[in-house]
């Protein structure tokens, strides 16, 4: 038996193991990387260059991790089913090959996966009988390959451009220690883009346009573009022949052109990596190093590009295409051997790296009103368990509704919903006397567990994340994007809920004493909760304030005397009059 890493990616996936004591990346048909594409047109699920080779516009998905977590189907599967059949296959080819049976397997997921989309690797993991010893981070897995985890401390980052998504991570390193301080990525920014920009180049020099071309084509279009760029190099131009509908045209890239088309693509890049450098409070100037990781970074553009931005040591002496599965070999191996030694790329012992990961993003609780209580707050390291107390708004009320939330935005309906339940049989009670604490508990792995408990009784209940709907993956790598650009308008929405909600809690306790305060006082206060109700529906909060203000002057010269009374146990009907 051997255990094995494990990269799923969007356009290869790999698997490898420990061959004495170094990692090594199975080859598969003479390739260490298998496409991730899966064709169904047989009795069986075809996978890898036979897949490609097969490839049609009915019975072949490519580029599936894009859509983990979303209920899309293709070819009558979702994303869970079809990504099984690949971790299916590299477990197979794997077994074969060796002649052993894996034992259990460290699995990568990009940084910024959320919570759904780790959950459905498990998923798929588990429909092809793969037991997970742990998912982690695709930069911290390769952080580990590259033997940072020898050096006693500095701060590094991991530049990860693969063929469908970016991700760049900042880490820090004390002895041993993998502590994430701060992430960033793009589901939908890498070589599948450029290679789709270069497929609609070469088609408009010839006067075409993709509309026209069937799926099939499209995709053997992208196959030639990634083709002409991987095998560009550092020729100055290459050129390929294409076949369209029984026509031939010939394609062309040239530094030129490329350098032109990938623009957009890493000025992203760089937007997303000094956003996570200030999130983790790191200038330029504090990186000891950039570990160059994915495929794309195989391009000297991309190299030079990086090293330009970051003005640091750029770490990029292993296969950039391999190094994400051998640290998880790397570090599957040390958790399955107790002894927790494991040797490093120059062979010098170095005990097992701990690993510190982050919360993508934040998480919290639908507030009464609307707004958002954060619980977790991105970036926060795991695991990690936060607790929260809470009551009831309403006298007698027995239940309390949850909504669990996730995302930037203080704003419950601009958040994505992971799930939702009740804790109810709480006995009646004054509003606010029942004590309801909410646990928030997040694993290794990065998946949620969420408990209820009323202290006086007792009553629980506990719910694990495994939602099966909400935003598509587009609108959730947009989360952060979407928080920045409306931070000033939330924060006055969520202002206002506030005050909203304060201002009826408020009414409803004057509500409560409103005839325990002389007649004069009464009147008047009284027409002013009116005037305080119209202010809150006409949405007019600052004028609530004001309103709020004089209401709090008005009860505040009786409400000690009120109070007073009220705890000598014999309350009064009401105050006196004053003369």
């Amino acid at each position: 038996m051997f255990t094995a890493g494990i990269d799923l990616g969007t356009t290869v996936s790999l698997i490898s193991y420990m061959d004495g004591e170094a990692p090594r990346v199975l080859e598969v048909e003479g390739r260490a990387t298998v496409p991730s594409v899966v064709n169904y047109s047989g009795a069986r699920a075809i996978v890898g260059q036979e897949a490609i080779y097969r490839a049609d516009a009915t019975n072949t998905v490519f580029s599936v991790k894009r859509f983990m977590g979303r209920s899309d189907k293709f070819c009558g599967r979702n994303a869970v089913e079809i990504s099984a059949d690949i971790l299916a296959y590299l477990k197979n080819i794997a077994e074969q090959k060796l002649e052993q049976r894996i034992d259990g397997a460290i699995i990568t997921v990009p940084a910024h996966f959320s919570d759904l989309q780790r959950v459905a690797t498990q998923q798929a993991a588990a429909i092809a009988d793969i037991n997970v010893l742990r998912l982690i981070n695709e930069p911290t897995a390769a952080a580990i390959a590259f033997g940072l985890d020898k050096k006693t401390e500095g701060i590094f980052a991991v530049y990860d451009l693969g063929g469908g998504t970016f991700d760049f991570s900042v880490l820090r390193l004390l002895g041993g220690i993998f502590q994430v301080l701060a992430t960033g990525g793009n589901n939908y920014l890498g070589g599948d883009d450029i290679d789709a920009a270069i497929l609609n180049y070469n088609l408009r020099a010839h006067e075409l346009s993709p509309e026209n071309l069937s799926e099939n084509e499209k995709n053997l279009g992208k196959l030639i573009a990634k083709e002409l760029k991987e095998q560009l190099g550092r020729q100055r131009e290459i050129r390929k022949k294409y076949s369209i509908k029984n026509k031939v045209y010939e394609f062309k890239l040239s530094q030129e052109i490329l350098e032109d088309l990938m623009s957009a693509c890493l000025r992203e890049t760089i937007e997303i990596a000094d956003e996570a450098l200030s999130n983790a409070a790191v200038t330029q100037k504090n990186l000891d190093g950039v570990i160059m990781v994915g495929g794309m970074t195989k391009l000297p553009l991309i190299k030079n590009y990086a090293a330009a931005h970051f003005r640091t040591k750029i770490f990029d002496d292993i296969n950039p295409e391999e190094a994400v599965a051998r640290g998880a070999a790397i570090y599957a191996h040390a958790i399955a051997s107790k002894h927790a030694l494991v040797k490093s790329r120059d062979d010098a012992p170095t005990q097992r790296p701990l690993l510190i990961d982050v919360v993508p993003l934040t998480l919290g609780i639908e507030t009464f009103g609307g707004g958002v209580d954060r619980i977790i707050h991105r970036n926060t390291p795991i695991p990690i368990v936060e607790k929260r107390e809470y009551t009831t708004y309403q006298n007698n009320q027995t239940g309390i509704k949850f909504q669990v939330l996730q995302g930037e935005r203080p704003l419950a309906k601009e958040c994505r919903s992971l799930a939702r339940f009740e804790l109810n049989n709480i006995p009646p009670m004054p509003a606010g006397q029942p004590r309801v604490i909410v646990e928030f508990s997040i694993d290794v792995n990065g998946l949620l567990s969420v408990k209820a408990r009323e202290e006086n009784t007792h009553v629980m209940q506990s719910i694990v994340v495994r939602p099966s709907s909400g935003l598509s993956d587009r609108e959730i790598i947009s989360i952060l994007e979407k928080a920045a650009a409306h931070r000033e308008t939330d924060s006055a929405q969520a202002l206002n809920i506030g005050i909203k909600v304060e201002s009826e809690r408020m009414l409803k306790f004057w509500e409560s004493i409103l005839e325990k305060i002389p007649t004069n006082a009464r009147n008047i206060a009284g027409e002013k909760m009116n005037e305080l109700r119209r202010a809150l529906s006409d949405g007019q909060y600052r004028e609530a304030i004001s309103i709020r203000a004089d209401l709090e002057n008005i009860f505040g010269q009786f409400l000690e005397k009120i109070i007073s009374s009220h705890l000598s146990g014999h309350p009064l009907s009401c105050l006196q009059d004053s003369d």
